[in-house]
């Protein structure tokens, strides 16, 4: 007995061409900026990008539901958390034109910390794990993106609610850089979702914001504890910016219903147009 035709769903089968291209085109830009560390170009933009397009990558695939790949790109980021931070100190002790022995001794650690990842082939490992790990496996592809946003969507509110309870319980550093985190996360799936550009665009817009006043404080907390450690003579000038960012920060949880409600309406992850509904996958694209 002949068996009919298999079923092809076409939109799906676009919707995963369309995510494994992006998905992609991030994976070919971290191998090419990391190739540029092996080669001993380590300049502060490359080392931005590459944590950068390492954190879209861990959006995607946790977008996607592959969180186990999700998890090797975020071990990829923090592989550079330490040289990052150095390199804004770095660049925070030119503006504010600290004395040359300050930037001396900074530029100094920053080279031994350069060795260190050489030394521990720090690079490689990235460079493999992006290679390995960067797309999303086909299982979880074949997902539908509205069934997923739905899920998504609900998690990503509780877990605004829990880190926003917590940071307004005690309002510590980890617990900012918890939420700091999840608003990365949130803001990164939210560029590549449909809708109307407007509220997207006013959304992103505004998540950044925050992002910026808690990205902030978490610099000054580094840049205090290192301003000690090299006895620089700008601590004074530092633990002067740390208390501003920090007091700044502070306001942050108690200011974000707004996010929370914008989740739990729906309204910017599913179309403004209620009757309109999603058309798949393929309706994501990169900003």
């Amino acid at each position: 007995m002949a068996h009919p035709p298999p079923i092809i769903h076409t939109e799906s089968r676009r919707a995963s061409q369309d995510l494994s291209r992006i998905a992609a085109e991030y994976q070919a830009a971290v191998l090419r900026l990391v190739h540029r560390l092996i080669a001993g170009h380590c300049q502060p933009n490359t080392v931005h990008a590459i944590r950068t397009h390492c954190r879209r990558l861990q959006a995607l695939l946790e977008l996607c539901g592959d969180d186990e790949r999700a998890i090797v790109m975020a071990q990829s980021v923090r592989r550079l958390s330490k040289l990052r931070a150095l390199q804004v100190f770095q660049q925070y002790l030119r503006k504010i034109k600290a004395p040359r022995a300050d930037v001396d001794a900074l530029d100094a650690w920053i080279g031994k910390g350069e060795q260190k990842l050489r030394r521990t082939q720090t690079y490689r490992k990235i460079e493999q794990a992006v290679w390995k790990h960067a797309l999303p496996t086909s299982t979880h592809l074949n997902r539908s993106l509205k069934d997923r946003l739905e899920v998504l969507r609900h998690v990503h509110g509780k877990n605004l609610e829990c880190l926003i309870a917590a940071a307004s319980e005690k309002l510590r550093r980890k617990r900012l850089h918890a939420l700091r985190l999840a608003l990365k996360t949130i803001r990164y799936q939210t560029e590549w979702l449909p809708g109307r550009p407007g509220p997207k665009q006013a959304l992103v817009k505004r998540i950044k914001q925050v992002q910026a006043l808690l990205g902030r404080y978490e610099e000054m907390a580094d840049f205090r504890r290192w301003g000690k450690e090299l006895d620089l003579t700008v601590r004074t000038r530092i633990q002067k910016d740390w208390k501003r960012a920090r007091k700044r920060a502070r306001a942050v949880p108690g200011d974000l219903a707004w996010l929370v409600d914008a989740l739990a309406s729906g309204h910017i992850w599913i179309g403004m147009d209620r009757k309109r509904t999603l058309l798949g996958l393929e309706d994501v694209r990169t900003v």
